[in-house]
């Protein structure tokens, strides 16, 4: 493994917009806020500021048989312990009032209620137990230090954030791209000496022999995944809420993604913990709610495999701690490189909301009689979305995220990769990012440092690329994958031939690590793809912000990409364009944009199609889910539901890529962007849907001339990128279709 330097920098619509808030005055001052947070996060001061807690200097940090002096972030005058929790929650005018209600005044029956909100609350709650959280902080100790090079977190903003301590609850909000996620948060806290939050966690956690306890007692609290008609468990759960947020002092953690991301993309908000969190708010129960996006950055995810193979439909294994425990003994022979920490700039969740926000309307009657107004959760969703949006701009882009990204594009073109053009793309590429705003651990690289940052990275990921011994050409490495073992019957999508398989694995490995670079890169993607579609004499910044907008509504879920964020979105990838030389506007200074005339920059296509390359194979899949929905449910003239639509596209694709078409790519078969592509649809009015009496939803063509208009658009698009996608047929060793 890499030596662990302390200091990081040598580490190396219509569509699913967010809905418009009537009244202004819930978020006006958050744009404002936010929108300078963002300028400034954009021109930070990168790795310098992160220390690798695994150091040796760091040893008295990690020890776990050290005195926990521990820093609560809203000290009360009387701390409450897990147990007076349960006895809040069930002394609650809320509980009592849903007891009497169900009970009268029998009270046997009364007795029999009570005791089951009790067990639901033993299945609910937390505990704390410092000999667990020191015994699981020593096997963590030795795991890290056998599979990790690096675990840097961002001191700076550590040190920013318990300045802000003892005002407010404070409400922790992670990114989510691994099960190890809540675990690493409470370790770096511990050796902190921070205390640990109330952690929601699911229910898979939950019924792991020994294992459900033990992460119990480390401040986890559970959660069933819906709660259906039960009226009850909702009542409680939602009191249980409530009570951690107005009388628990060391705060609260949930991911707000809802959701593990299996793409390595940020994925679209939920919002129902998060309203449940901001409720004492809005009805002036506390006086501030303090919001500290997390960013957590995976050098490789423990869970790399398995999801590869869950995009591709294949279901993931039950939870076990059999399970666990054999995962994490063959585990302990892989270098899994770095991870990077930040605790992001806290903010106000008052200040966020402004300083008109209404609690009056809540005055008129308790407030666990009230529920939320539309109007506060659609501003609730706002806040959300940036929270996604600050934890992305933190997230730091490895090494290998760009090693994948140049050789997804080399090869896109049929060329071959070496290590000097490695070397130069990645540079390259760095320089890109950073002008940005995007953190890499190769910005402050130069000369060798890059070509030594590069092999390292190589060495993590060698299970995806490897460099040939003779020419030093990045060559897909060969992998063994069996899926005989697999239950057809289980399938989340349509039962891929073993060679589309064992073609599309390696592949989508390689996306995986392309995708983190999305969220700089997908804007002035669409920008270059609309200005080479549009003639050049009607190409103004007005109709090529009109056409980005539509492409933006298409990609809205996919890419997470906010209405509210468009304007500025729009400005910074452009001015970036011009700044690389690869667009120009030209017009009077104070003309309008509709009179300022854009042009592509001859000579720079190259540039130019790097950037393209990234929106390749997701122009591809929504190109070919068009096409199923035309081709083949248009004829069936009848409602479908969700598996059927996904198995019916990958079957699809299969035969595309049997077929060696063009404009197929093997991403096409990620059930993940195959779905999104069909609630984006269904945001935009092309498909209807609606619940069926049995369960589930069915979906129901009603706008064809979307669907037609938007199909027609994909493949003018798709033919304007020169990408042969199939290239990677003979990248990867032994693969025969």
């Amino acid at each position: 493994m890499a030596s662990r330097d302390t200091a990081a920098s040598s580490v190396p619509r219509k569509a699913a917009k967010d809905k418009p808030v009537a009244g202004a005055n819930l978020h006006s001052t958050s744009s404002r806020s936010l929108e300078a947070t963002d300028e400034a996060t954009g021109t930070g001061t990168g790795l310098s500021e992160y220390r690798n807690l695994l150091g040796a200097e760091y040893r008295e940090y990690r020890d776990m048989t050290k005195r926990y002096k521990v820093t609560v972030p809203f000290a009360k005058d009387v701390s409450v312990t897990p147990e007076m929790l349960k006895k809040f929650v069930l002394g609650s005018q809320r509980i009592q009032q849903m007891i009497d209600e169900q009970t009268g005044i029998d009270p046997k029956q009364r007795a029999w209620l009570v005791k089951k909100i009790r067990d639901m609350l033993e299945e609910i709650a937390l505990a704390q137990s410092l000999p667990v959280i020191r015994t699981l902080g020593t096997l963590l100790n030795g795991i890290f230090d056998r599979i990790y090079s690096g675990l840097y977190v961002n001191e700076v903003k550590l040190k920013q954030l318990q300045a802000q301590f003892g005002k407010q609850t404070v409400l922790y909000l992670p990114s989510h791209r691994s099960y190890g996620d809540f675990i690493l948060m409470s370790y770096v806290l511990f050796c902190y000496n921070i205390a640990i939050p109330g952690i929601a966690a699911g229910m898979d956690f939950h019924s792991m022999a020994g294992m459900g306890d033990a992460l119990r007692k480390t401040g986890a609290f559970y959660m069933r995944r819906s709660y259906g008609n039960d009226r009850r468990y909702w009542y409680i759960f939602r009191e249980y809420m409530r009570q951690l947020i107005v009388a628990y002092e060391r705060g609260i953690e949930f991911f707000i993604e809802g959701t593990r991301s299996r793409s390595n993309k940020a994925l679209t908000p939920k919002i129902g913990l998060l309203s449940m969190a901001l409720e004492p708010l809005f009805m002036g129960e506390v006086p501030d709610v303090l919001i500290v996006p997390v960013s957590v950055s995976y050098d490789r995810p423990l869970e790399e495999q398995l999801f590869v193979y869950e995009l591709l439909g294949v279901p993931k294994p039950k939870e076990t701690t059999l399970g666990m425990l054999k995962g994490i003994g063959k585990l302990m022979s892989e270098n899994f490189g770095t991870i990077y920490l930040e605790f992001g700039d806290a903010f106000s969740a008052k200040e966020y909301f402004g300083g008109k926000l209404n609690r009056s309307q809540h005055s008129v009657a308790p407030s666990f009689a009230q529920i939320l107004s539309k109007q506060e959760r659609e501003a609730i969703q706002n806040l959300a979305n940036e929270v996604v949006h600050l934890q992305q701009r933190r997230m730091v882009l490895t090494t290998f995220h760009l090693v994948a990204l140049y050789y997804n594009f080399r090869k896109y073109q049929g060329e071959s990769v070496t290590l000097a053009h490695l070397i130069d793309g990645v540079r390259q590429l760095g320089a890109l990012l950073a002008d940005l705003g995007a953190i890499t651990e190769v910005e402050q690289l130069e000369g060798h440092a890059v070509e030594k940052q590069i092999l390292a990275s190589l060495d993590v990921h060698r299970n995806i690329l490897q460099l040939s011994a003779t020419d030093r050409t990045l060559v897909i490495a060969k992998t063994h994958h069996d899926f005989s073992q697999v239950d057809k019957r289980k399938l989340k999508g349509y039962n891929l031939s073993d060679g589309v398989m064992k073609l599309s694995v390696p592949i989508f490995s390689l996306q995986l690590y392309c995708n983190p670079c999305l969220h700089w890169l997908a804007v002035p993607a669409m920008i270059l793809l609309v200005a080479a579609a549009a003639p050049p004499s009607i190409l103004n910044r007005e109709t090529l912000r009109r056409a980005v907008r539509q492409l933006r509504e298409l990609y809205c879920l996919e890419f997470v990409l906010c209405a509210n964020r468009e304007e500025h979105d729009f400005r910074a990838a452009f001015e970036h364009l011009e700044r690389q030389g690869l667009l120009t506007s030209t017009g009077p200074g104070s003309s309008s944009d509709s009179d300022r005339r854009v042009s592509i920059v001859a000579g720079k296509e190259e540039t130019a199609a790097i950037y393209l390359s990234v929106l390749g194979p997701f122009l591809c899949t929504y190109l070919q889910v068009t096409n199923v929905l035309l081709d083949t449910f248009r004829n069936q003239r009848k409602p479908f539901t969700e598996k059927d639509y996904l198995a019916e596209v990958q079957q699809y694709v299969e035969q595309l890529l049997l077929r060696q078409d063009r404009n197929v790519h093997p991403y096409c078969l990620s059930l993940d962007s195959i779905s999104l592509a069909l609630h984006s649809l269904v945001a935009l009015g092309g498909i209807t849907k609606s619940k069926r009496d049995e369960g589930g939803y069915a979906y129901d063509l009603t706008a064809m001339t979307t669907i037609e208009e938007i199909n027609g658009q994909l493949r003018v698009y798709s033919e304007l990128l020169p990408f042969q996608y199939l290239t990677f047929q003979s990248a990867v060793t032994g693969s025969k279709l």
